[in-house]
């Protein structure tokens, strides 16, 4: 993948799901651009503000199918320590979808796989999922993000509050 460039960007996001938990992260990625693709790193903190506090390093991959990026498959590795925890997550999604529907706002959906290593109890759990949203281009420098997501889509019938979420993403590009 020849690189195009460098884009660096701060960002906050809060995952909320139905059930009462929460996760909030705030962080720093830099990553290298091509026209087919990137590769990028984030750093940050992470706290569900009830029982744990956490560092968080990403490592995030994406491949673009067609040169407008309508389509694509993307990889996060997540690893998180923290004060109560100690975790490795992978993320793959083999087809996501992008749609400009206009200048300054983008459809996605996300359809994934989710395995997640918990170092503190040796313990291996996956997933399906799927998360759809709208992010918003709200100045130069500055988006907003909102999504639904659908955790657990392996059993599918569970419906309930903790297989569901609201997501909120605020990102600074630099």
């Amino acid at each position: 993948m020849p690189v195009d460039g460098l884009k660096g960007n701060t960002s906050i996001s809060t995952y909320q799901n139905m059930d009462g938990t929460n996760l909030t992260i705030a962080g720093l990625e830099e990553k290298a651009v091509g026209n087919r693709g990137s590769a990028g790193v984030f750093l940050g903190i992470g706290t569900d503000f009830s029982k744990d506090a956490m560092a968080v390093l990403d490592f995030k991959g994406s491949y673009n199918y067609d040169k407008n990026g309508l389509f694509n498959q993307n990889l996060r590795v997540r690893n998180t320590v923290g004060l109560k925890s100690s975790a490795t997550q992978i993320r793959y999604s083999p087809l996501s979808v992008n749609v400009p529907v206009s200048d300054n706002t983008i459809l996605y959906a996300n359809p994934h796989y989710v395995g997640k290593f918990n170092y503190k109890t040796d313990k291996w759990t996956n997933s399906a999922g799927i998360f759809v949203g709208a992010t918003q281009k709200v100045s130069k420098n500055t988006s907003v993000s909102l999504e639904v997501q659908r955790y657990n889509l392996q059993d599918i019938k569970d419906n309930s509050d903790k297989n569901w979420g609201i997501n909120a993403i605020i990102t600074w590009t630099f």
